[in-house]
């Protein structure tokens, strides 16, 4: 059924016939998953070997898997918002968690020598809060980012983090003993398996996408070990992907070229929550100059201003046509009809079911031969209808293969690092 078809008798003739064109353009066939998926695992594989043109990363993280965690652990979690999560992990003799406590911190705006300084102060806070003074404990340090080149939108320095952090908090004399700085989909990995044993694959939908599995060593070539049996975690940067079978509509192009970095993160752009919003608001702004949606002399100002229109703001409109109203007024000034309404959310529900089956057929790509996937992210947490698409687009694709899904909460990315810490 498609999503125009839904829609009653209240839109007028041009209105249908455009949302039409509309949702045409976003369409993909079950074919075309399919080809997508083959060119996703193609450009993985490819990514391993040692000289390759693959446009993911791929870039190999050894994690502890055969020593158990212990004691206590800390992990620190930084995300791409700048914002700090330290969590405490205390494991029982089992190496099962027995108890966890975690802090947030909200870095203001800083200089890469300062954002290090702030890491140093919270850590400190987070000790004394918690009375840790007195043992010095393992420390891990995930970023919820890539930290390379123009990237690094924190400002960290991309090359010998590890130092620069090590040598922070050893002018500050804190009781840390730092083993490890991963990327945040790696350290969610780690929580998964640490839960679940079976787990594979982490994928995560935030303002970005990123997603990790564990693979063979003996299989990345880079390394040069290609005789090794032994398991390495690595971090795709899936958002990278690009192929030409993916389905870039001009709104799509528009919002590439628009964007900080045009040309690069092309499956992100058409995926994550960072631009759905902005997606939408492109067909909005659209119907407007095309006189099909909102009055003649709709305040324009607002819905006019890049990024705008949130992702946020698709979840309760793709559910009930009776949130735009109320949206569109109180963020944007713009009073709605019925038709207006039910026009936006049909470009809601067009832009969200697109990034589903694209989020499905991405993981349908990654699970191949695992037996579980863990999934996370803002993304998926309000957008319930996303979620289950993905999920289901995901089985399809894997017609005869039997996939768990398993949820992670916020925060999973500190625990792993915290878990991974443990273990050195």
């Amino acid at each position: 059924m498609t999503v125009v078809s839904t829609l009653g008798s209240a839109l007028s003739h041009e209105q249908c016939a455009r949302l039409s064109q509309i949702e045409q353009e976003f369409a993909l066939s079950t074919d075309q998953l399919h080809t997508i998926v083959k060119h996703i695992r193609a450009d993985l594989s490819l990514g391993l070997k040692r000289d390759n043109d693959s446009t993911l990363s791929m870039t190999p993280s050894f994690v502890h898997q055969r020593t158990l965690p212990l004691g206590t652990s800390l992990g620190m979690g930084i995300e791409a918002s700048g914002r700090i999560r330290i969590t405490r992990v205390n494991f029982a003799d089992d190496s099962t968690i027995a108890h966890t406590s975690t802090q947030v911190f909200i870095a203001p705006r800083k200089s890469m020598g300062e954002f290090y300084e702030y890491t140093a102060f919270c850590l400190r806070e987070f000790i004394q809060t918690q009375g840790l003074e007195q043992e010095i404990l393992p420390l891990g340090i995930t970023i919820g980012l890539p930290v390379r080149g123009e990237e690094d939108s924190l400002g960290l320095g991309g090359k010998n983090m590890m130092r620069r952090f090590y040598d922070t908090f050893l002018k500050g004399h804190l009781p840390v003993r730092l083993t490890s700085v991963t990327n945040g989909a790696v350290s969610r990995l780690v929580a998964a398996r640490h839960g679940y044993k079976a787990v594979g694959v982490a994928a995560s939908f935030n303002r970005g996408v990123s997603a990790a599995y564990f693979e063979r060593l003996g299989c990345v070539e880079r390394l040069g070990q290609a005789s090794e049996n032994e398991v390495v975690a690595v971090d795709t940067e899936i958002g990278r992907f690009y192929s030409t079978t993916l389905p870039l509509t001009q709104w799509d192009r528009r919002v590439d070229r628009e964007s900080k970095y045009p040309g690069t993160r092309v499956f992100e752009k058409l995926v994550a929550d960072q631009y759905l919003g902005e997606i939408t608001r492109n067909l909005i702004t659209d119907l407007m100059d095309e006189r099909l949606l909102f009055a003649k002399a709709a305040c324009v100002e607002t819905i006019s201003t890049e990024y705008a229109f949130y992702t946020a703001y698709m979840a309760p409109i793709v559910e009930s046509s009776d949130h735009v109203g109320g949206i569109m007024e109180n963020e944007f000034g713009i009073a709605t009809t019925e038709a207006d309404r039910l026009v936006v959310q049909a470009l809601c529900r067009i832009v969200a079911r697109r990034a589903a089956l694209l989020a499905g057929a991405m993981l349908a790509a990654l699970v191949k031969g695992k037996r579980a996937v863990a999934l996370s992210g803002a993304l998926l947490d309000v957008n319930e209808k996303l979620r289950m698409e993905a999920v289901d687009t995901m089985k399809g694709l894997l017609e005869d293969m039997d996939v768990e899904v398993l949820f992670q909460h916020r925060g999973a990315e500190a625990l792993g690092a915290a878990i991974n810490a443990a273990s050195f």
